[in-house]
């Protein structure tokens, strides 16, 4: 993810949580949420803002969801399917 967008990445040591807006032109509707020094954090809270996300989307396909990644841009976690 990080080598086509850059400005993505966290800074080293750190787990980033990334908005994505799936009703946006792909490669536009993503943003910065926060830095979290703890990946465990960083999943736990793009779980949760994924999920409080789908309660307000009209369907859960176009919901904007947040996803979790470490400095290398390795995806950690945000999707709730596996959430009870």
């Amino acid at each position: 993810m990080f080598r086509d967008f850059p400005e993505l990445k966290p800074s080293k040591g750190k787990f980033r949580i990334i908005g994505i807006d799936k009703f946006e032109i792909p490669g536009e509707g993503h943003w910065v949420v926060a830095d979290f020094d703890n990946r465990d954090e960083a999943i736990k809270k793009a779980k949760e803002m994924t999920r409080n996300a789908s309660k307000d989307a009209s369907d859960p396909s176009v919901a904007t969801v947040f996803y979790a990644y470490d400095e290398n841009g390795n995806y950690l976690g945000g999707e709730i399917h596996d959430v009870g």
